[in-house]
């Protein structure tokens, strides 16, 4: 059976809230499946991620999968829970009465159906008037046109996702037009405006990360600067001793949590709570940086200390969305090792290229997942477990 890479890429409402996944995959041997191998690939696409469990990928999101119209028909698709599959057509689909009927049958048993990039004229109606979801790929749609593509759109019941919103001022203008759903990478990126100065809290949390990551703190000092918010310190307690760590013994304080975890898990987790502890971000970009630090852990070349460095790169990668200022900015006032530094912000040496391929993973990028030693398979079980790994993180943080 053909191996295969597999990732998500989530689909959001007005309020920044993930209400569905699409999930992206590619055979581990080769880059793109052609048409004459497309009903294999969505037969081993299906039957991956029923091994895996959908629940395992999307929680209780809904998930978008690409199907041909050869899969429709599949005994496979009745596995799935109807309410949560929403079956997406490309739009150079040739259809049929066969095919209409198909869709009809589907719908009426609660699958969701969604088309890409539709035209609307008399030969796309069909289609149109079955669907639940219609995609528009803003990089396909000319800004000048897209506001009379959504308007023609608005003659059929359907929800408008926009597609590949990759900034902030896209979003924006989505919004504007009277989109449903927004799919792309906005979120995940710094809202960066000129003289601006930083908040207080984020200043807090920049002077709390120097001390933590300075190579010339004292156990001492580690101590001391979490000791210094009373609220840091009282979620570290509580998170310390969740199910997450599963420890034989309950953690007291400050100092016994070092005893228990050692200086630099204690430091890790300190550094974990200070980033995720800001409640203007949308939680997703949370999961999101969470589980890309745990992913390039997972992938970190063998060594004494290097999953722990390459989780502090996948975590720092982040920091520019999490702070809305330039990592470079960001990073100039971090005492970091200089091969931490050049991984984050050139993506050089090893941690560089670990944290290449987890974006790269991360995205659906796939045929950018230069890791040579990755093996799809698991690799994507990498990939998994760190989703798992991160709702189970913010889970537990969130009741501490």
């Amino acid at each position: 059976m053909r191996t295969i890479y597999l990732g998500r890429q989530p689909i959001f409402n007005k309020d920044l809230k993930p209400v569905a996944y699409e999930l992206l995959y590619r055979g581990g041997d080769t880059d793109h499946a052609d048409k004459a191998d497309a009903r294999a690939s969505a037969d081993v696409l299906i039957n991956a991620f029923l091994e895996m469990g959908v629940q395992r990928v999307v929680g209780k999101a809904r998930a978008f999968i690409h199907v041909t119209p050869e899969i429709l028909d599949d005994n496979l698709l009745r596995l799935f829970d109807p309410a949560q599959l929403v079956l997406e057509l490309m739009p150079d689909v040739a259809f049929d009465d066969v095919l209409l009927a198909t869709l009809d049958r589907l719908r009426t048993a609660g699958y969701g159906i969604a088309v890409d990039d539709l035209l609307v004229h008399e030969g796309t109606r069909p289609l149109l008037e079955r669907a639940h979801f219609v995609k528009v790929d803003l990089a396909a749609v000319p800004e000048p046109e897209l506001a009379e593509h959504v308007t023609a759109l608005r003659r059929f019941p359907v929800a408008l996702v926009a597609e590949k919103v990759e900034t902030h001022e896209q979003f924006a203008q989505c919004q504007a037009l009277g989109f449903d759903f927004y799919q792309g990478y906005f979120f995940a990126r710094p809202k960066l405006v000129a003289g601006r100065t930083m908040t207080e809290d984020r200043l807090s949390v920049m002077q709390l990360l120097a001390m933590l990551h300075n190579p010339q703190s004292e156990l001492s000092d580690v101590q001391g600067v979490i000791q210094q918010s009373v609220s840091l310190s009282y979620r570290l307690l509580r998170y310390a001793n969740s199910a997450v760590f599963n420890l034989p013994r309950e953690i007291s304080s400050i100092a016994h949590a070092t005893v228990m975890l050692g200086q630099r898990r204690l430091r890790d987790l300190a550094t974990l709570l200070a980033l995720t502890g800001m409640s203007d971000k949308p939680p997703e970009l949370t999961r999101t940086v969470l589980a890309r630090a745990r992913l390039c852990a997972s992938l970190a070349p063998p060594g004494r200390g290097n999953a722990d460095t390459a989780f502090t790169v996948g975590l720092f990668s982040g920091l520019d969305a999490l702070m809305d200022r330039p990592l470079t900015d960001l990073l100039a006032d971090l005492p970091l090792a200089e091969e931490t530094r050049l991984a984050v912000l050139e993506r050089q040496g090893p941690f560089g290229q670990v944290l290449a391929a987890a974006l790269a993973l991360e995205r659906g990028d796939f045929e950018n997942v230069v890791l040579d030693m990755l093996d799809p398979k698991p690799t994507s079980q990498a990939y998994l477990e760190a989703v798992d790994w991160a709702n189970q993180t913010i889970d537990e943080m969130q009741a501490a």
